[in-house]
């Protein structure tokens, strides 16, 4: 899923260099640049854990204590090498 990210980025840097020139037309580069920035945040939605993979065992539950008193927790994907 990196990769994807990595290259979204790219394909939004490539649309706004891609403006400046008079190559392509503008709206096709604007039909670019959106649809990489909704591949973008959607990447982002897809890799939050979900009710399901704590339930399967996929994630752990970390939780911050401060004297005793819990304070904030975090659900974490465990690693894919153990």
């Amino acid at each position: 899923m990196n990769i994807l990210v990595i290259l979204s980025l790219l394909a939004i840097i490539a649309g706004i260099i891609l403006m400046f020139r008079d190559e392509i037309p503008h709206s096709d580069v604007i039909i670019i640049i959106i649809g990489s920035i909704f591949l973008f945040f959607g990447l982002f939605i897809i890799g939050t854990p979900t009710a399901i993979d704590v339930y399967r065992g996929k994630t752990t539950l970390e939780i911050t204590y401060k004297d005793g008193i819990p304070i904030d927790s975090v659900v974490v994907f465990k690693d894919k090498e153990k």
